[in-house]
């Protein structure tokens, strides 16, 4: 590995990759169909000719250089990613004090990214939170850290009040669970881990690197959440760890993997797992361009790209399809029955302080009724029109690709008016018989507009008026509504007489009554 006080002069002789027009657009078309990938890499090409970006698939198929539009890399030293905005910024050290640069992963080029009140000057590492909207960066000519909103509106310098600063190089990292950003003090002696709190209140300290022989070297930071680890590249190309809880770190058995002057460090904690940039094998045109390591007794060696692809690689980011962690919830809403509503379910977030990014940045929806796609149905809620099971499916998308999950089934049965009434009346003769008639929708969707009718039996025509029929309307899943029907008992009935009362105009169920006339 080179060290960290190796010259811009010398990491410069690396050997250059050609960045041919041609190539640059078949870039941008493999670009453009990426969705289908699963999952990808970037690096920067800190001796390429010119500078540059390149990504592929993490297998190291298909691929191609970044459009950087009117941008221009000079000296690029650390990359982090935005999933909002769907922008890789990369830290320009050289130029008159450095910039940063905003690369649209959309192909439409790249712009220098400011924001009032944050200096740049000669930044090495650059780091993203993107569930706050922050992005930082180190100012290695003044050991200081630039903070600022991703959408440019407002900047500053970090408090570091209190934290040990001495020699700050180069990459740095997040941990926004625990509210602190990492650096490496590389002419400490002996060089050390030094930290401060995100929240701008200064204080911070150095970590506790008791069990670890390798020396941090600032070449590469990145934490892993799930262990609780802050993994580092120094000594003589070797990596190591410090444990975030203060209890001190060891040595990272890298098994066959292939190191050659690594820069830049990113770990997937999903499958436990190391990348870094081979710099120095650029000679090798492109063979082990990204070495990796598993952490977990896993495979470990190299990735390879196309020669056109790679020139002094560096700093690997990775963007991963969106994973799925819970499905999503179809639900009815509180107005309607049959109108049912979708959640985006649950997904994977970004691993800000990893380098390894997979939150969605956009959701699609289908729904199904009996397992069979709806036409048209393709928006986060829908109102019904017939009856089925029915479910959502919700794919999210980002850069890398796409993945679905699909809720459970929500029945919505057709509607049906059920009629309730009292068993029986008793009426003297000549008078009156009243029925109080309760229609209830006992399915999901709306009724038609629904009648309550009454039948007499034949005996009974003679003896009883039926009322005209009274209208219910249109009911809606589960809804009730009530209509009194008057029956007239002639003067010379008596005993017992059976009613119905019907439904008409819509599905239902009858109810039956009975008469006493005195």
């Amino acid at each position: 590995m080179g060290s960290i006080s190796e010259s811009d002069a010398s990491r410069g002789t690396v050997a250059a990759a050609s960045v041919a027009l041609v190539a640059i657009l078949a870039a941008m078309l493999w670009l453009t169909a990426g969705a289908k990938a699963a999952e990808l890499v970037y690096w920067d090409n800190y001796g390429g000719n010119p500078d540059s970006v390149g990504f592929a698939n993490i297998d190291g198929s298909g691929g191609g250089l970044l459009n950087l539009g009117a941008g221009k890399l000079e000296g690029p030293e650390g990359m982090a990613y935005d999933t909002a905005s769907n922008r890789l910024f990369v830290a320009n050290e050289e130029g008159v004090s450095g910039e940063i640069l905003a690369i649209n992963l959309d192909g439409s080029g790249a712009t220098p990214f400011t924001a009032p009140g944050a200096p740049i000057d000669e930044p090495e590492g650059v780091a993203v939170d993107p569930a706050t909207g922050t992005i930082y960066w180190s100012n290695v000519n003044t050991e200081t850290i630039s903070w600022a909103k991703l959408d440019g509106s407002t900047g500053g310098l970090l408090n570091l009040t209190g934290a040990p600063v001495d020699g700050m190089c180069c990459r740095i990292t997040l941990d926004p669970a625990g509210g602190r950003v990492y650096w490496v003090n590389s002419s400490a002696t002996p060089k050390s881990i030094g930290f401060a709190n995100l929240n701008n209140t200064g204080g911070g300290g150095e970590l506790n690197l008791a069990g670890a022989t390798v020396e941090p070297g600032g070449e590469g930071l990145a934490i892993d959440s799930s262990t609780g680890r802050l993994y580092f590249l120094g000594g003589t190309e070797e990596v190591g760890f410090a444990n975030l809880n203060g209890s001190g770190g060891g040595d990272v058995p890298l098994g066959s993997a292939i190191v050659n002057g690594p820069w830049g460090l990113a770990v997937d904690p999903s499958i436990a797992r190391l990348y870094w940039g081979n710099e120095s094998n650029a000679k090798e045109e492109g063979a082990n361009a990204i070495g990796f390591a598993g952490l977990a007794g896993g495979p470990s060696g190299g990735i390879s790209f196309a020669n056109s692809l790679v020139g002094g690689p560096q700093d690997p980011v990775i963007l991963k399809n969106p994973s799925g962690t819970g499905a999503p919830e179809a639900t009815r809403s509180t107005s309607s029955r049959a109108k049912l509503s979708c959640s985006t379910g649950g997904w994977g977030p970004d691993y800000s302080g990893s380098f390894v990014y997979q939150s969605p940045r956009e959701y699609t929806y289908q729904w199904t009724r009996n397992g069979k796609s709806v036409a048209g149905a393709a928006k986060a809620s829908l109102a019904t029109k017939s009856a089925g099971k029915y479910a959502c499916v919700v794919t999210a998308t980002n850069q890398a690709g796409s993945a679905s999950q699909t809720s459970a089934k929500v029945n919505v049965k057709a509607a049906k008016v059920k009629l309730n009434t009292k068993k029986k009346a008793k009426v003297v003769a000549g008078g009156v018989a009243k029925f109080k008639i309760k229609g209830v929708n006992q399915g999901d969707l709306q009724s038609k507009k629904a009648r309550v009718c009454v039948k007499l039996p034949k005996k009974a025509k003679k003896a009883l008026k039926a009322p005209k029929c009274a209208t219910l309307g249109k009911l809606k899943g589960r809804a009730k509504r009530a209509r009194v029907l008057k029956i007239k008992v002639g003067g010379s009935a008596s005993g017992t007489y059976k009613v119905a009362f019907l439904v008409k105009g819509s599905a239902g169920k009858a109810a039956k009554a009975k008469i006493l006339v005195k």
